[in-house]
Formats: C-alpha cells, structure tokens, sequence
C-alpha cells in the first residue's frame, strides 16, 4: 500500500511566508525611499535658507553702502560748493590786485625812449596808443609786452620757455634780477594776442618831442587780469 502526502498546506504556508517577505522588503524601500527623500529636502532646505541668509545680509551692506554712498555725495556737493564759494572770493581778490599789476607789468615793458597817450580797456581787451623815437622802440615795446610774466616770486621777464621742457626761465624783477626756473604752468604771461594795428612816422615839428622825428603807433592786445 502506497503512502501518499498531501503537500499543498507547506507550499501554502511558503507563498505566505514569501509574500509578508515581499512585503516587508516593499516596506523597507519605501521607508529607505522616504528618508533619502527627507534627508535630500532637508539639505535642500538647508542649502536654501543659507543662500537666503546670504541675500539678506548682502542686500543690509548695500542698504549700509546706499547710506555711505549718499553721505559721500552730500560731502562731495558741499565740497564743490565751497569750492565754487572760495574760487568767486579768488576771482574777486584778483579782480582787485589785478589792474594794479597789468599796469606796473605794462609801465616795466615801456622803453625810456617810448611814451604812452592813451589806454582803453573792455573785457580784457586792451587798446594802447603812444609815439617813439624810431620802429625799433615800437619792436622793442611789443616784445617786452610778450615777456611781461609773474611767477609766484612776483613779476618777471621770461627769458627762456622751451618746448616740451616742464620749466620755464624767468629773470625776476628784483634788484639783484636773479634768473630762476619756474614750472610752466606757475608762469602767467600779463599780456597776450599783441597785434601792431598802426605805425606811422611823423616828421619833427618841435614842441613837446623836440627835434626828432616821431613813430605814432596803435597796438591792440589782450590782458590777464586775473593774475
């Protein structure tokens, strides 16, 4: 007689067991899923909220920086008004000492033998009328006119300014007539733009210039006043 064994039950029991172990591993990768899942949104977060921390604190230094900035731009424009202010004082300063100066310069620059007979000035512009002995004072005036300069020593005569050279010489007009260099820029010619108009001899007649022969001339140049 042939035993049978009926084994239905044990194979029940192991789809059983396997399917809870399928279960249990689909359960795993979903909690593994879940936590990979956090931990990436947490470093996320964390990383956001950091470069967050980063913007606010950068946008505090720009506010901080917009404040600096605009008392910079209040300092800079109360800097140029007070500059503004001393230049006006300046300008009135030389305005006064000016004429007095462009007048010595011109008397310095008249020849012995030349005399002036009148002086007309508007707006810088200068017109000067006299007589000399002979054309050669009326050269000689015009290029003593073009040499007339003050330095910051005082009024001087310029004796040599060379090209591209960053100084000038100029002969002082003390009594010991030292010869300096000065910076180009440091030397202000008085008189500029000096144009003879007209020069007519006039035959000796007597009188005032006694028996020589006179030059009637008329010279226009232009004046610095704000030396």
């Amino acid at each position: 007689m042939m035993i049978r064994i009926n084994l239905l039950p044990v194979r029940a029991a192991k789809k059983k067991e396997m399917g809870k172990q399928i279960l249990v591993l689909f359960a795993i990768v979903l909690i593994a899923a879940f936590v990979g899942n956090y931990m990436w949104y947490s470093g996320r977060k964390a990383e956001f909220d950091q470069n967050a921390a980063g913007i606010a604190q950068v946008k505090t230094k720009i506010a901080e920086l917009d404040k600096v900035i605009g008392e910079v731009s209040k300092i800079n424009d109360r800097k140029a008004e007070v500059e503004k202010k001393l230049n006006v004082l300046d300008n009135l300063r030389k305005g006064r000492s000016g004429p007095v100066k462009m007048l010595d310069a011109l008397a310095t620059a008249t020849p012995k033998k030349l005399w002036l007979k009148g002086f007309t000035e508007d707006k810088g512009a200068v017109k000067v009328t006299g007589s000399a002995i002979s054309h050669d004072e009326v050269a000689e005036f015009m290029a003593s006119l073009g040499h007339m300069v003050w330095t910051p020593k005082g009024m001087g005569r310029l004796v040599e300014s060379r090209k591209d050279s960053p100084t000038s010489r100029v002969e002082l007009l003390t009594p010991d007539a030292a010869i300096e260099e000065f910076p180009v820029a440091s030397v202000k010619l008085f008189f500029n733009n000096i144009e003879l108009k007209t020069a007519v001899a006039k035959p000796a007649s007597g009188g005032e210039t006694g028996e020589f022969s006179t030059v009637d001339f008329d010279i226009s140049l232009t004046a610095d006043y704000a030396i």
